[in-house]
This record gives structure tokens, C-alpha cells and sequence, in this order.
């Protein structure tokens, strides 16, 4: 989720063909209830990663401001111990 608009949302998605949704917070309510907003939303949110699993609960929070990566390899290890 990201306050990118929905348009560039479904380009995004079909450029890498996502098989889900992205979801647009164009005003940064998610962001702020979250924590994660910058400059009361006028600016792009922090890089944090929410692993919530099927009944709401954080399960695993991921910041890491400059590694992308990061975020993939400890929110699919999160995603692993929820499935088992």
C-alpha cells in the first residue's frame, strides 16, 4: 500500500503481473493509523512492511528504509510460520 494513485497502482501491477491487489491510500489514513506517516501524509511514508495474518493481528513489522530486500526475505520467512 502506498499513497501512489490507483492508475499507477494497476501499471505497476501489470508491468511485474502481480496476482493481487495494491491498494492506494491516496490520503495517508492507513499510514497515519499505522504510524508510519511522514509530515502528517504530505510526504511519502515510511518503509515499514506489516505481516497481519487472517485475523488482523500484527504478526511481524519489517523497517528498513533502504533495503528492499530486507523486507522480502523477513516478511516471506514471517509468511512461512503463519502457513504451517
Amino acid at each position: 500500500m502506498s499513497s501512489d494513485s490507483e492508475g499507477r497502482h494497476a501499471s505497476f501491477a501489470s508491468a511485474f503481473d502481480l496476482p493481487f491487489p495494491l491498494l492506494s491510500d491516496r490520503d495517508s489514513a492507513i499510514a497515519k493509523a499505522f504510524g508510519v506517516a511522514r509530515a502528517g501524509g504530505w510526504l511519502p511514508s515510511r518503509r515499514v512492511t506489516f505481516v497481519i495474518d487472517r485475523e488482523g493481528v500484527v504478526r511481524r513489522v519489517i523497517s528498513a528504509e533502504l533495503d528492499v530486500n530486507q523486507h522480502t526475505r523477513e516478511a516471506l520467512a514471517a509468511v512461512g510460520t503463519l502457513v504451517r
